[in-house]
């Protein structure tokens, strides 16, 4: 069995672990993916900035302080990941009266930018090269969560009638719009949310015994591994500045940390438990028949908040199911190949184009359908919830009718592709990122 993983915190004496510099050669597919994520959390940093300056009852904590907080979350100090979800995340109360400064306004130190493409072109050699989960899917499910977002921040106004002033805005959305905190981790944790991704599900990884089931106890080992790796490599000491920019409270800190744990770990949707927790607070919250009204009002409406989040992230990592039917065909055939190369390297019980047609039948109608019919019960994302449910429901029934051509195209394509010699069965293929061996070797301790 694995024991207690290591402490990756300089003050530990473990200052091996090395990041890629922006000057390092990436793809130019990548580059582009770095660039734009890039832009896009720089604006999102920019709005954290404005807010924290326009609320005065905010006075940054000391850096020794913050770096005693770093440490108390420091993998070595903390349990498995798993066991710090949160039922209620708590967002910031509405203060009435505050001038808000145009985020644009503010100007980022060069040095924290520079940090930040350092982090996110780092974050991209996570991700090992699966014909489906990798940093291209990654990006996508960050494009959706910064389309729902959007849609959150600009609602359908003939739908909110007159809450249409910044108060009853913050009501409406349950305080998501007034925290540029929870939309910057959010985005941030669609990010990094499938990095090292081996490539195959949980469940196999459990059947393998493969030292990271061990590590997590067979509880969404993937997910939990993502948020360690990106965790352990923020807290590396060339992303001080970045870090110092995210947060400067303990409440800012903790707020961070829950909801990039809470937002990484909704995205595994095969966990009993966890799928069992999400809906009693789905019915807490939003049920008619819900025990809501024995919390607070505060309490509620941090929890629909915390439950809107969960959604939304579980809507953009499928979100190629409900888009046009060429986006779904093309994510689909990832998939099915990224499932037919495990399956011809041994780690797959059964030849996917044997349940294919029938099985994403099933997909669409047990789970992404009513999915996207509780993104319009959250009642908060506008048009976006009519969208995404017709698209789901066309893609339905176009898969319907033309999947099991689909499946044969599919078939045809795989075989021309996997039938060379594979890996005997049970071994993962090489991955030459000494980083990531450096970071994984640090997180675990030897069996």
């Amino acid at each position: 069995t694995l024991s207690k993983k290591k402490s990756l915190h300089p003050a530990a004496g473990n200052t091996s672990l090395t990041t890629e510099a922006p000057g390092d050669k990436i793809s130019a597919r990548v580059e582009r993916l770095v660039n734009w994520n890039l832009d896009l959390l720089c604006r999102l940093l920019k709005e954290i900035i404005a807010c924290r300056k326009s609320n005065s009852r905010v006075s940054p904590e000391s850096d020794m302080f913050l770096t005693a907080l770093e440490n108390e979350k420091s993998v070595a100090n903390t349990g498995n990941v798993i066991t710090e979800v949160k039922e209620i995340i708590k967002l910031p109360a509405y203060h009435k009266g505050r001038q808000q400064l145009d985020p644009e306004s503010i100007e980022l130190d060069p040095e924290v930018v520079q940090q930040l493409r350092a982090f996110i072109v780092s974050i991209s050699s996570l991700y090992h090269d699966n014909p489906f989960h990798n940093f291209e899917h990654a990006s996508h499910v960050t494009m959706s969560v910064v389309k729902l977002f959007s849609r959150i921040i600009a609602p359908d106004m003939d739908n909110l009638g007159d809450k249409t002033n910044e108060q009853d805005l913050h009501d409406h959305t349950y305080g998501i719009t007034s925290d540029p905190m929870t939309r910057f981790t959010v985005v941030l944790a669609a990010l990094v949310h499938d990095a090292d991704h081996p490539g195959v599900p949980n469940a196999q990884l459990v059947k393998e015994e493969d030292p990271m089931a061990v590590q997590y106890e067979n509880k969404s080992v993937a997910e939990q591994n993502s948020v360690d790796l990106a965790w352990t490599m923020l807290n590396e000491p060339e992303f001080k500045a970045l870090r110092r920019t995210i947060y400067q409270t303990e409440g800012e800190f903790r707020r961070f940390r829950e909801l990039l744990v809470n937002t990484v770990l909704a995205t595994d949707i095969m966990d009993k438990d966890l799928k069992q927790l999400r809906n009693a607070r789905w019915e807490k919250a939003f049920s008619e028949n819900g025990e809501g009204q024995a919390e607070s009002e505060r309490d509620m409406v941090n929890r629909k908040a915390t439950i809107v989040i969960e959604h939304l992230i579980q809507a953009s990592d499928v979100a190629h199911t409900m888009q046009h039917w060429h986006i779904y065909r093309k994510w689909n055939a990832r998939l099915f190949e990224e499932m037919y190369k495990a399956y011809m390297e041994g780690r797959a019980d059964k030849d996917p184009s044997e349940f294919w047609y029938k099985g994403e039948i099933g997909f669409l109608d047990f789970y992404v359908i009513p999915l996207a019919k509780k993104l319009k019960d959250c009642g908060v994302f506008g048009v976006s919830s009519d969208e995404y449910l017709q698209y789901a429901m066309n893609n339905r029934n176009e898969w319907e009718q033309k999947g099991e051509g689909v499946v044969a195209e599919l078939v045809r394509n795989v075989k021309t592709t996997y039938n060379k010699v594979q890996p005997p069965q049970g071994q993962l293929p090489e991955h030459d990122d000494a980083k990531l061996v450096d970071l994984k070797n640090a997180l675990k301790e030897d069996i």
